[in-house]
């Protein structure tokens, strides 16, 4: 009797492939990365030009006769070689996973809350163009900001930070002509510094970590000439940094915004507008009109420069120099990172107190802050702090995220400790959800998804629990990290790669989680001289953690 065979599907036969093919990518990349780690250690760049040029030899004449597009297969070799560059960037490995037991006792903090990025970097920019000096505290030092001081330095400003202050000076010139600005990780800060650019005769190169040479810019490449400069993307088949910017300081009195462009490039642009000695009009297609970012870091501009005017879909700087007339500043708390400590009573009891200025003007935080109240928080809005306690906690609850996804990391994690159902209505196409999806399969807990609303807190099914804890969760992204950390008081054991990356934002997370439940008792005030090192230190030092349970 003749053997029978199995017919693969095109699909089943892909997939096959596909598994073979990642594989091999994380194969390369772990050859990769320890070249250019090899490299960092020895002070280089994590890059070989020459490797590279050996390597892309290789693809090209084994992808001779295969008809494959040469410039599209170029950008896929660069792409490959970016997974093993922004590892090394953000100093991690593919070794044992970051697993939490965290203490389950009421927690007892009284800690400085984490302000916010945006803004910081905004008032960083003001106070190095201002003509009288400014100080900047609490500044709580990170990977970002440090990257955004170095940069300005460089273009001749004088910043310097020291005793949890961040200080400047007024200069009597600055230039960013024939300077080469690395603009680090930030992409609000590489257009900040490019739109800096603008208002002088400037010659000039910026590069960037690999988040930069991956990200597109050809849509500002396309508008710059309208503001009287060029950009020149150096690396062919490339659309990221390093670009070459050549502006003829000769800008339009207005410039109209078409759609698709960033937002965090519009309101660099209106940020350095304040540099402009003519000022600027900027008048925004009509899809600008919502936007979060806008709002919140416009209105935050019109608190210290009244003259600025934004309604939605204009913009108007005055002409410099203006003058800030303060001599110091405290940012706004980030809101998102705050209320994860915020949130710690849901899980364990006790009380939180935060000290900080609370945001006026984040769109619809209001709307978050109704939903945790549903879920028995009871969070109080002081002048100068916000605390935290737990009052009566629900059995199930029904919430809408519709007008605030960019929460849904932090509730997921709330839903998972309740105990009962909890059913979320959101928009189910956005990648979160995906994110979402991905991190309950991981637990093997019990969820359904249907267009619209996402439902947890369900029974799991038994192949679910099977699979649970097979692997480590891959977590997509700082927030989902500190989701990850707050769901490990409900699933103890939870093991996550990639914990790592909030440290650049939020170096001391790691540190406050490790010596709950008060770790205002372990946590000493940075030394700000030492700051750069101390960012780097608070990784984790170890890849598990466990603590008792008592």
């Amino acid at each position: 009797m003749a053997e029978k065979h199995t017919t693969l599907s095109l699909t089943q036969e892909l997939a096959q492939l596909d598994e073979r093919l990642v594989s091999l990518i994380a194969a390369r990349t772990n050859l990769l990365s320890r070249a250019a780690a090899s490299r960092r250690a020895k002070n280089l760049g994590i890059t070989d030009p020459n490797q590279e040029k050996v390597l892309w030899q290789v693809w090209r004449d084994s992808s001779k006769g295969d008809n494959l597009e040469p410039q599209i297969l170029k950008k896929i070799f660069h792409l490959t070689n970016n997974l093993s560059y922004a590892r090394v960037e953000k100093n991690t490995s593919n070794d044992k996973p970051l697993c939490l037991y965290p203490r389950r006792k009421p927690v007892n903090i009284d800690l400085s809350a984490p302000r916010d990025q945006i803004l910081r970097s905004m008032m960083f920019f003001l106070g190095a163009t201002n003509p009288t000096p400014l100080t900047v505290a609490p500044f709580q030092g990170n990977d970002i900001s440090l990257e955004l001081i170095n940069a300005l330095n460089l273009c001749g400003f004088n910043l310097t930070f020291q005793n949890r202050e961040c200080s400047t000076q007024p200069v009597s010139s600055w230039s960013l002509d024939n300077k080469i600005i690395y603009a680090g990780q930030s992409k609000f800060h590489f257009y900040l510094l490019l739109c800096l650019a603008l208002g002088q005769v400037t010659r000039a190169k910026f590069t960037g970590s690999t988040k930069l040479k991956i990200h597109d810019v050809r849509p500002v490449q396309d508008l710059l000439p309208k503001l009287g400069a060029r950009l020149t993307i150096v690396e062919p088949h490339s659309n990221g940094v390093p670009v070459r910017v050549e502006s003829s300081g000769q800008l339009p009195d207005s410039i109209f915004i078409p759609e698709g462009m960033s937002r965090k490039f519009i309101l660099a642009l209106a940020v350095a507008a304040t540099t402009f000695k003519s000022g600027l009009t900027i008048r925004l297609h009509e899809s600008y009109a919502g936007s979060k970012l806008l709002r919140k870091g416009l209105i935050f501009l019109q608190q210290y420069i009244p003259e600025v005017q934004y309604e939605g879909t204009g913009i108007i700087i005055p002409p410099a120099p203006m003058n800030l007339n303060l001599s110091s500043v405290d940012i706004p708390v980030d809101p998102l990172m705050s209320l994860h400590l915020l949130t710690l009573p849901f899980f364990v009891d006790g009380n939180v107190v935060l000290h900080g200025k609370w945001p006026e003007y984040v769109p619809h935080l209001q709307d978050i802050m109704d939903i945790l109240h549903e879920f028995g928080l009871r969070i109080n809005v002081g002048a100068d702090q916000i605390s935290s306690r737990m009052g009566n906690r629900p059995k199930q609850l029904s919430i809408d995220l519709t007008y605030c996804q960019e929460y849904l990391p932090l509730v997921l994690a709330m839903a998972m400790g309740l105990r009962g159902k909890c059913a979320i209505t959101l928009d189910t196409s956005r990648e979160d959800v995906e994110h979402a999806q991905d991190m309950l399969e991981n637990l093997g807990a019990g969820y359904s998804i249907e267009p619209g609303l996402l439902q947890v807190g369900l029974p799991a099914a038994p192949q679910a629990n099977k699979k649970s804890g097979e692997s480590p969760w891959q977590s997509p992204g700082p927030y989902w990290t500190l989701a990850g950390a707050l769901i490990s008081f409900t699933h103890p054991g939870l093991c996550m790669s990639n914990a790592d990356n909030i440290t650049s934002a939020w170096p001391w997370f790691w540190k406050i989680f490790m010596n709950l439940p008060d770790p205002q008792n372990f946590i000493n005030p940075p030394r700000s001289e030492e700051q750069e090192d101390e960012t780097r230190d608070d990784k984790p030092k170890r890849k598990r953690i466990r603590i008792s349970t008592d």
